[in-house]
């Protein structure tokens, strides 16, 4: 996800700065350099059934002072050795002080292709299995260039490629073609749905387990850059809306080519020039400040330190609250306002 020009062109067409998101984006560079660095010396590390995969704001190029390197050994095959390759990189990543993963074990360790591909809804699609798919296609980029490919390409490659291929291969809607107007993916919107709401839920069952567990900072983040991952998979589904290329085929190919952008560009490159730039700004802009709150090492440590019983009396809460309603009302008259936003919005997504 490094298509950063879409930004530039829409912020330099608005005569816009947003200093704290290309502040991320130089920083992002940085940390991946650090990464590939760490990595160096135990290079061959990745092979054409293997790939190491980051998630996050490294994905999103919105790495600040403080975000973590969450990383996965994505395994397109059987585990053979690849335990000890996974070792390694965390042993390299600790040696060059990169912030690690969260505790929750979502990250940090070795996922396997099958459950990702095989695994979608019914009762082994665990919450860690339904988050990680759907990060793939939402906020994941193959960190090393592989020293093995083969012409199927690499292990990242096609486990996406296999993921979209399962949502539109069990579409009904795309595979019959009974409604010959359909291009909307509806098995995929529904498990990016469903992902949202699994987050929200954790968010919730987090508080009652860790009440003291970071939760302002964990409020502000959800409310912020965890729902701008859940639009940019709204948008992708409406892209495919807007597109008049019919079937499954067409709605594979197109989806693989839209899940490369980040959430950002995706607001930009779909949304841009309907009649909402204005909206699209007002996004923009709180969204710009949000960052800048979370680079702020003292800012964030202190919202960090928010519970739910301190954090409403909080100035510096407050004000990224404000941040967060402005960024909210702003996306809400956007769904509102497109008409054909508004349209797929009510018969996909509600209903």
């Amino acid at each position: 996800m490094s298509q950063t020009s879409i930004i530039v062109d829409f912020k330099e067409a608005h005569n816009k700065k947003w200093e704290n998101i290309f502040a991320a984006i130089e920083h992002t560079k940085n940390i991946r350099g650090k990464i590939i660095e760490s990595l160096e010396l135990y290079r061959p590390l990745t092979t054409s059934d293997i790939d190491m995969v980051v998630f996050g704001s490294i994905a999103r190029n919105e790495c600040t002072s403080k975000s973590d390197v969450d990383w996965t050994l994505l395994i397109d095959g059987q585990a053979g050795p690849h335990y000890r390759v996974a070792d390694t990189i965390k042993t390299a990543l600790t040696v060059a002080k990169l912030e690690e993963p969260g505790t929750s074990g979502m990250f940090g360790n070795i996922t396997f292709s099958h459950e990702l591909v095989h695994y979608i809804g019914g009762q082994d699609d665990t919450n860690h299995n339904i988050s990680r798919r759907v990060l793939l296609l939402l906020e994941a980029e193959k960190m090393l260039i592989n020293d093995e490919e083969d012409d199927t390409g690499t292990a990242f490659e096609r486990v996406v490629r296999q993921i979209i291929e399962e949502y539109v291969s069990h579409d009904s809607s795309l595979v019959c073609n009974i409604d010959k107007t359909s291009t909307v993916p509806r098995f995929l919107l529904n498990d990016i749905i469903r992902f949202w709401r699994t987050i929200c839920v954790d968010f919730a069952y987090k508080q009652k387990g860790q009440p003291e567990g970071k939760w302002g900072l964990r409020n502000i983040k959800l409310r912020l850059s965890r729902k701008l991952i859940y639009v940019k998979g709204l948008l992708m589904c409406f892209s495919c809306y807007l597109n008049d290329k019919q079937g499954k085929d067409p709605v594979r190919d197109h989806l693989l080519e839209v899940i490369r952008l980040s959430p950002l560009e995706i607001l930009i490159k779909v949304m841009s020039n309907r009649d909402v730039d204005e909206l699209l700004l007002q996004i923009i802009d709180r969204y710009d400040a949000f960052l800048g709150i979370i680079n702020d090492d003292n800012k964030r440590e202190h919202l960090a330190s928010l519970t739910t019983n301190t954090a409403y009396d909080d100035v510096e809460f407050l004000a990224a609250r404000k941040i967060a309603n402005e960024f909210q009302e702003a996306m809400n008259n956007l769904f509102e306002d497109d008409k054909e936003l508004k349209a797929f919005t009510q018969k996909y997504v509600l209903f």
